[in-house]
């Protein structure tokens, strides 16, 4: 009997160890009885790695101005915080973005940091680098993304996988988000440029039809996806890169595809941006001299994507 107890005991004290492991890598660490000497400092907004080779990142994106706050926060884990005023000393290291050939990194020109040197404050948990970004003159054909790193810290342990990290930084316009369909949305199928088809169902409302996403192109254009026919069970193809192009003196719009050329607006029709309502009201149609189709959209700003 006291053997057994023996190798329960040895069992109990082992998973006790592995639990703990585990939960520091979990970000739930919490105080062992030594005032937080041993909290963990982390890059507070970066996700879990996609692979054992990849870095863990974060998207932040914001809208098109002249200067607004992209704030990179640091943790110190615990249930305390930290134990005394804690210096960390942040840095660039953009070797990592060159890891991702589809990111490009942020120009200097494009932001300032207010400082690589953050304090966390006795019993706090947090400080906060913020980076003043320029987003009205990012180049939106780009992906930008800054490496940052953790150099050092006064007090507790640096974080094997979040001590470092790509921060993939993205500017959107006004008129990017997730928009509902609205009544008054149709769309009409033609079997010829004049006769439209008959029993088709995929003519109709579209009205109730499932969200469209709209997304940032330019600074004055939206990439419109997840349109749909009548029903919203089937997605409308052949016009992909549909693009809606607003003129911001006017809010008119001009409808374009990237795959189509002859999708356009249809001639004494609506279309235009109401910044108000935050809705747009759309017509457009497109083959033109053989099987015509033509949609009507009234898209109603629900959130941010």
């Amino acid at each position: 009997m006291k053997r057994y107890l023996k190798l329960y005991s040895a069992i109990l004290v082992l998973g006790i160890s592995l639990f703990t492991s585990c939960a520091k890598e979990a970000n739930q660490f919490t105080n062992d009885g030594n005032g937080g000497e041993n909290g963990i400092v982390e890059l507070a907004d970066l996700v879990p790695r996609a692979s054992s080779t990849a870095y863990a990142s974060v998207t932040k994106s914001f809208l098109s101005q002249p200067e607004v706050d992209c704030p990179i926060v640091v943790n110190y884990t615990g249930v305390n915080g930290a134990p005394e005023d804690v210096t960390i000393t942040l840095g660039l290291d953009n070797s990592i973005v060159a890891t991702n050939t589809a990111l490009t990194v942020l120009p200097t020109s494009l932001y300032t940091p207010s400082s690589f040197t953050l304090t966390i404050p006795k019993g706090q948990k947090s400080a906060t680098l913020n980076l003043k970004l320029k987003t009205s003159q990012f180049n939106f054909a780009l992906t930008y993304a800054l490496g940052i790193k953790i150099l050092s810290t006064s007090k507790g342990i640096l974080s094997r996988n979040y001590g470092s990290g790509i921060f993939i930084i993205g500017a959107k316009n006004a008129y990017d988000g997730i928009y509902t369909v609205e009544a008054g949305s149709s769309v009409l199928r033609y079997s010829n440029p004049t006769t439209p088809t008959v029993n088709d169902v995929l003519n109709g409302s579209l009205a109730g039809n499932p969200n469209m996403t709209l997304t940032t192109a330019t600074a004055n254009s939206v990439v419109i996806t997840n349109l749909r026919w009548a029903g919203g069970t089937s997605s409308v193809s052949g016009i992909e890169s549909l693009t809606a192009t607003v003129d911001p003196v006017t809010n008119l719009v001009t409808m374009s595809s990237g795959v189509n050329a002859t999708l356009v607006n249809r001639t004494g029709m609506d279309n235009r941006y109401d910044p108000v309502t935050k809705t747009f009201r759309l017509n457009f149609h497109w083959n033109l001299t053989s099987t015509k189709r033509e949609v009507a959209l009234v898209l109603k700003y629900s959130g941010a994507r």
